[in-house]
């Protein structure tokens, strides 16, 4: 039997590649280990009443088996199946002597450290506007999003994207108290450099609206003594079409079918503060978080022997008389414009959150010497 608190808990949804639906959360004991609960179909229902955000329960008889680094979403190396013959039985206030969670939250002042790299970032705003869901073109065929406006204390508005079924979930009950202006926290979600660092969902975020957290209690009051200000941003709306750089997506009533296009147009880097590479399969050249040259069972394209190597990721800005848009340039053809391997970009820089110093230099002079080409 394990005593543990419910750290965190995501909604129920289904598998990308089956219809078997699940419900995940991060469960954590005295000593502070953490472990993964993952709750699969009916049993979900039978747990819907248990098991609650910031509370302590006595569990036993959950499965224990090992999880893949790509399912994991705290770090060990086991998960718990909880089912209809796991025993859950909720701690009483008197007994309960596990601390609700603490969190460092990334301020949105911050983002700038975090833009394209690997590292998931927890935050907290405040939800001020909801664009409607839409479809859009990805490498892997039509996607739907849908995006958040969000603010903090700092009164700096940004974009969260919210990709696929976290829009039937998550974001459907977000709108549906948008006028009250809703305080969510986002854990594991990543930093990309649309309008100068925006948030973007990942298959292992989680989301608590109005949470029971001090942070939350300390950004609700903010919001009151700040009420004035958050309306005229509301009703000004000047988080729209923040980035004058990009080119604004038309209509989709106007958009073409999916083609190919040639471009005449002058090619540079908006920002120095990117990943650059990314490891990935070096079959599918999808990314996984295997280390380099290590072999492993690609869960995309169903290679049991694929390698985990570095790919050059570069995102550049293409320019005209008329406007300039953001592009992204992938593998041989961003090495051959930054005129540098992803195996050498890698040795030069870092995993953890973000890029050294020294990288700078290093990009710096390849960017240079680029220039007088």
């Amino acid at each position: 039997m394990a005593k543990v608190i419910v750290e965190a808990k995501g909604m129920p949804r289904s598998s990308q590649r089956s219809p078997v639906k699940y419900q995940r959360m991060i469960l954590r004991d005295s000593e502070g280990t953490k472990v993964q609960a993952t709750i699969f179909e009916s049993d979900i229902g039978k747990f819907s009443d248990v098991l609650t955000l910031y509370k302590t329960y006595y569990i036993s008889n959950a499965v224990v088996k090992t999880i893949l680094p790509q399912h994991r979403i705290a770090k060990n190396d086991y998960q718990w199946h909880i089912n209809s013959k796991t025993v859950v039985e909720e701690v009483t206030e008197e007994y309960s002597s596990i601390s609700v969670p603490t969190y460092n939250f990334v301020s949105f002042s911050e983002f700038s450290k975090y833009i394209n790299s690997d590292a998931y970032v927890d935050i907290i705003g405040v939800v001020i506007h909801a664009y409607p869901p839409r479809e859009i073109p990805t490498v892997n065929g039509p996607q739907r999003i849908q995006e958040l406006i969000l603010v903090d204390q700092e009164l700096i508005p940004k974009i969260l994207t919210m990709w696929d079924q976290f829009i039937e979930n998550e974001c459907a009950a977000i709108v549906k108290n948008i006028k009250t202006k809703p305080i969510i926290a986002a854990y594991r979600i990543r930093i990309v450099s649309f309008n100068d660092g925006s948030m973007s969902t990942k298959g292992l975020s989680t989301f608590v609206i109005n949470p029971d957290i001090p942070e939350a209690t300390k950004l609700r009051s903010w919001c009151i003594d700040n009420k004035g200000e958050l309306e005229q941003l509301t009703l000004k709306k000047s988080y729209v079409g923040s980035s004058s750089s990009a080119i604004k997506a038309p209509p989709s009533h106007e958009i073409i079918e999916q083609t190919t296009f040639w471009l005449q147009a002058k090619i540079s880097i908006p920002h120095f503060n990117q990943k650059y590479w990314y490891m990935a399969c070096n079959k599918c050249y999808r990314r996984t978080n295997i280390d380099y040259k290590q072999t492993f069972d690609c869960v995309h394209c169903a290679e049991k022997q694929a390698t985990a190597m570095p790919r050059c990721l570069l995102e550049v800005q293409l320019s005209d008389k008329t406007d300039a848009l953001i592009a992204t340039l992938f593998g041989e053809n961003a090495e051959k414009f930054i005129c540098c391997s992803a195996e050498t970009l890698m040795q030069n820089s870092t995993e953890v959150f973000h890029i050294s110093n020294l990288f700078y230099l290093f990009i710096s002079k390849i960017i240079g010497i680029i220039s007088l080409l």
